[in-house]
């Protein structure tokens, strides 16, 4: 609030007889009977007599204006307060903001000039407080107006959109119908008395939006109903709005109709295909249609083969598993399910008279799993009819199923280094598969006896042991503390003999557990062409 000046030696004006919102300066004629009395005496001098006079108009002065700085702090806590001041008001709130502000004058104010000493203070006080009152009801009404005005856009706007969300939810011609007639209500009788132009181009805005959010719904769905319900309402779009409607819709209708084509050809013959390609005009849906036959046929086969060899495997692990307890039999094997080249594989395997098995089929499966020849569980138990061991079966189908486990993976390179080994040192059959079925078993060993140790330092241990110090793979030799075991013997300069894998393949995987040898029962192999060829001969 703009501070008022006292003036100089207390007065409102340095010059009299000035007239202002208080009305005539030092020109009053009511005065006190005290001031009345010092009038009548002959013997005071003017001077004092019109100081007076003039003390006594600065007092009425004095207690006008302290009442209004009252009302002007009752007036301030009704306009601005934070929470519940007038200005601070929105929307329908703010529609009784000026019958509040007069209230306030007329409560109020009447109660300050009820305290005013004289008729002559009150007159003044009415004076200041109908001056306030103009600039205060402007100040408001202004509020209320701009208010009102954001009351009816909002209004229009919530409108709007519960008619879009209405229409989006069921585009259908009721919804559009009572939609159409709701926007036109919100509208022209919200907008009543504006420029009609400007009415119809938001009416015309409103319902574009309405029927485009109709034809997006139902392009969600069916983008080619889509498109033709946009062809029928053109005229209710502009150029514009109807030529981006258009463009979005084009590519999720010709994604619909190439999937339309592709479910109606996938189960037709290769020449069927080939004759309904030929009918479609647009070359960039035939090569699509052409890549994606392709690729369904390619899926379809992949799929029939997985669950082919996971039939396969486990029938064959079935009939191994009674094979193993002593309970195969003829009539087990006829009943097994199984086609007839495989009832007749496990023929020969309840005939063989040498169940120990031999070496050369042994690393035969060993060579397929490292090199991922042998694809499916079945084939190691196929291979039992031409001199696989039961228990050689049964640790390397557990070593399949391991086969593509990270932890794994040093169980395989060492296996690998191990072969290179056998071919270095003369590529004795018997010697190597010994080294293997010892590899293999001191894992199980220390995996049982939940011991920590190095698969490289045991890979050494069983290179020294069965291909001699000349032989020996190579070591990490740069680190040699890094085996999680003491080595038996200390590694020199001289142990490092064959090249086997990379550094990184040769790191050491100190924290191999149980779960390495978890059976994989989802594991679904199969029999490479030669394998299955000789099997079949050989059936």
């Amino acid at each position: 609030m703009p501070k008022i000046s006292a003036g100089g030696m207390g007065k409102f004006s340095a010059k009299q007889g000035r007239s202002d919102i208080l009305g005539p300066d030092g020109r009053s004629s009511r005065v006190s009977p005290e001031v009345e009395l010092l009038l009548s005496r002959k013997d005071i001098a003017p001077e004092l007599i019109r100081r007076a006079h003039d003390r006594q108009d600065e007092e009425r002065d004095l207690r006008v204006l302290e009442a209004y700085n009252s009302f002007e702090t009752g007036l301030q806590e009704i306009l601005n307060s934070p929470k519940t001041g007038v200005m601070q008001q929105q929307a329908d709130a703010a529609q009784n903001a000026t019958n509040e502000v007069n209230d306030y004058f007329s409560e109020e104010g009447g109660k300050l000039l009820d305290k005013l000493p004289d008729d002559e203070a009150r007159s003044r006080l009415t004076a200041l407080l109908n001056s306030r009152r103009k600039t205060a009801i402007n100040l408001v009404a202004q509020h209320q107006s701009q208010e009102y005005q954001n009351w009816k856009d909002k209004t229009a706007r919530d409108t709007i959109d519960s008619v879009l969300k209405s229409v989006n939810l069921s585009p259908d011609f009721a919804t559009l119908a009572h939609g159409e007639h709701l926007l036109e209500g919100a509208v022209l009788r919200l907008y009543r008395g504006s420029d009609p132009e400007v009415l119809n181009h938001r009416l015309s805005s409103a319902k574009q939006a309405m029927f485009a959010g109709a034809i997006e719904s139902i392009g969600s769905k069916d983008p080619i109903s889509a498109l033709i319900v946009a062809s029928s309402w053109q005229d209710r779009f502009s150029e514009e709005a109807y030529a981006q409607l258009v463009e979005k819709l084009k590519p999720l209708a010709w994604n619909q109709n190439l999937k339309q084509e592709y479910a109606s050809l996938r189960g037709l013959s290769d020449e069927e295909v080939a004759a309904n390609i030929e009918d479609i005009v647009d070359p960039a849906m035939q090569q699509e249609l052409v890549e994606m036959l392709r690729a369904d046929k390619f899926q379809q086969e992949a799929t029939a083969k997985k669950a082919k060899d996971a039939r396969l495997s486990i029938l064959n692990r079935n009939l191994f598993q009674q094979y193993s307890d002593g309970s195969l039999t003829p009539e087990v094997i006829t009943d097994s399910g199984l086609p007839v080249q495989f009832r007749q594989l496990w023929r020969r395997v309840i005939e063989r008279e040498d169940t120990s098995g031999e070496d050369g089929p042994f690393i035969a499966v060993v060579d397929g799993i490292t090199s991922h020849t042998i694809t499916a569980e079945y084939q190691i138990y196929s291979l039992m009819a031409v001199g696989l061991g039961a228990g050689d079966a049964a640790m390397l189908a557990t070593l399949f199923g391991v086969r593509d486990n990270p932890q794994a993976k040093l169980i395989m390179n060492c296996l690998k280094d191990l072969a290179e080994a056998n071919q270095q040192a003369g590529g004795e059959v018997e010697d190597y598969a010994t080294a293997i079925r010892d590899l293999l078993n001191r894992i199980l060993y220390l995996l049982q006896k939940g011991e920590v140790f190095s698969i490289t330092a045991i890979r050494n241990e069983v290179s020294d042991d069965y291909f001699g110090k000349d032989q020996q793979l190579s070591r990490e030799s740069d680190s040699p503390a890094t085996d999680c075991v003491k080595s038996e013997k200390p590694q020199t300069d001289e142990d490092e003999g064959l090249k086997s894998r990379t550094d990184a393949d040769e790191t050491d995987e100190c924290g191999i557990n149980d779960d390495v040898f978890e059976k994989s029962e989802g594991s679904k192999p199969d029999l490479n062409g030669d394998e299955a060829d000789k099997i079949k001969t050989e059936a």
